[in-house]
């Protein structure tokens, strides 16, 4: 019986030690919600910066995680923070080298309008000396000249191949005038019209361009470039009077400040003028007289009228101010000695204006005038498909 009782006391007492032994049970701790994420926030590199990163997460602090957290959430605040490491996300900013001059850069100013007009009137006066037809202006072969001195004042240099590479051939075919034989003289530096005037008038090469029996056509651009330069470029063309007329982009040789592009939008007006201009000639010619010069002061007379005809649709010599014709041409300050004016209007082409005109005694005995030697054409488009045309003529007072 003893030792039944030791051996139950020696049970008892070791499981007495092993419940001594054995931790106490802990409470279950109480739920947070931060416990759960402290895995990740350990493994942040921005743990000891916020005590509840995922409450309340700092994109600036986390900008290399940003993108696979959140990447709606901070599309803008990246490029602040870090720029230098994100340089794809500004392309824009990236280059530091400048972009060449574009050809806007230099615009084409009054006084190189009037030079423009200046060497086409020298060069038919030239022609017609020598017993050769004038030739005509055509705004495509305008186009080509003035991209060509736009790119030469832009690039400070004289050359037949453009800063594109480009030649001659391959600017008047990008105008859209066609395939046909063409040539060119250019001019450049500090130097006036006097200057190009008399290099080209004997320089052979050059001669043979403006004296060419060949050619038919001229465009003529001048462009005012930096330090007081101007760069002088005259194209020529043989397109036969007969070929189609491709459509193209004119170009604003007496007002442009940039190169037309092929694909821009033909201007109606513009092409009426010179298809006028053109005719006119066409028809002194024919009658043994010489070339009317194209005036910009007379330009701007007959621009006024037109503007005014439009304005008012109606159809008469005298302005809606009162003015005259001759009171027009005196105020852009040109000293006429004798003046004339033919006007038409109203929803007509230019061969309606032009059958009026020729067909008409008074108005083609204007055209035909022996005492006149300069012209301006003007041509506006009103409402409703309506055109008014002016056509204004003078002899000045001095040569």
């Amino acid at each position: 019986m003893n030792k039944s009782f030791c051996a139950l006391s020696i049970s008892v007492i070791a499981l007495v030690i092993l419940a001594a032994c054995r931790p106490a049970p802990q409470p279950e701790p109480p739920a947070s919600p931060t416990v759960p994420a402290r895995p990740t926030v350990a493994i942040a590199p921005t743990a000891t910066a916020t005590r509840a990163p995922t409450a309340s997460p700092v994109p600036t602090l986390i900008p290399t995680i940003a993108p696979t957290t959140a990447p709606a959430a901070m599309p803008t605040v990246a490029p602040t923070s870090a720029p230098a490491a994100q340089p794809t996300s500004t392309p824009a900013t990236a280059p530091t080298v400048q972009p060449p001059p574009q050809p806007m850069d230099i615009p084409v100013t009054p006084d190189a309008s009037g030079a423009v007009l200046d060497l086409f009137n020298r060069t038919n006066a030239l022609r017609a000396a020598n017993g050769l037809a004038a030739y005509r202006l055509v705004n495509r072969l305008n186009a080509a000249a003035q991209r060509h001195s736009d790119d030469m004042a832009n690039a400070n240099n004289i050359s037949h191949t453009g800063s594109d590479g480009s030649n001659v051939k391959q600017r008047v075919l990008d105008t859209g005038y066609g395939d046909w034989p063409v040539s060119e003289n250019i001019f450049g530096g500090v130097a006036t019209v006097d200057d190009t005037w008399d290099f080209w008038t004997t320089d052979p090469a050059h001669r043979d361009g403006l004296l060419s029996q060949q050619f038919r056509d001229v465009g003529i651009s001048v462009v005012k470039g930096k330090a007081g330069t101007s760069y002088y470029t005259m194209v020529f063309g043989a397109r036969p009077s007969q070929a189609p007329d491709p459509t193209a982009a004119p170009a604003p040789t007496l007002v442009a400040v940039v190169p037309v592009p092929p694909t821009a939008t033909p201007n109606p007006a513009l092409d009426a003028v010179v298809d006028l201009f053109n005719r006119t000639n066409a028809l002194r010619a024919q009658n043994g007289l010489p070339p009317y010069r194209l005036s910009d002061k007379l330009n701007t007379s007959a621009e006024r009228h037109s503007q005014d005809m439009a304005n008012t649709s109606s159809i008469d010599h005298t302005g809606s101010d009162g003015s005259t014709a001759k009171q027009r041409i005196r105020d852009t300050g040109y000293e006429a000695q004798f003046t004339g004016e033919d006007i038409f209007g109203g929803v007509a082409t230019v061969d309606d204006a032009w059958d009026f005109w020729s067909t008409d005694p008074p108005h083609r005995a204007t055209l035909l005038n022996q005492l006149y030697v300069d012209i301006g054409i003007s041509v506006v488009k009103g409402q409703r498909g309506t055109f008014y045309y002016t056509v204004d003529l003078a002899k000045p007072t001095s040569p």
